[in-house]
């Protein structure tokens, strides 16, 4: 492991300090109220969902303050 890198193990639920639960979230609530017969159908609405994702609409969810000043000094 390289010198500048420190392992910091994360409490059990700490959706905040991941910044991909909100993007899960996010994606849940599209699909949560949707009834599909079968999962073929529910698939293809995720994959949908997913496409139209922006770069913007994934930084706008996880780009959490922290990340992003931890990033700069990089």
């Amino acid at each position: 492991m390289p010198s500048n890198v420190e392992l910091r193990f994360l409490p059990p639920y700490s959706p905040e300090l991941n910044p991909v639960e909100r993007l899960w979230q996010d994606l849940k609530d599209q699909l949560a109220f949707d009834f599909h017969e079968h999962l073929s159908s529910l698939r293809q609405k995720a994959r949908t969902v997913v496409s139209r994702y922006t770069d913007e609409a994934v930084a706008s969810l996880t780009g959490y303050d922290y990340l992003l000043e931890a990033t700069s000094v990089l």
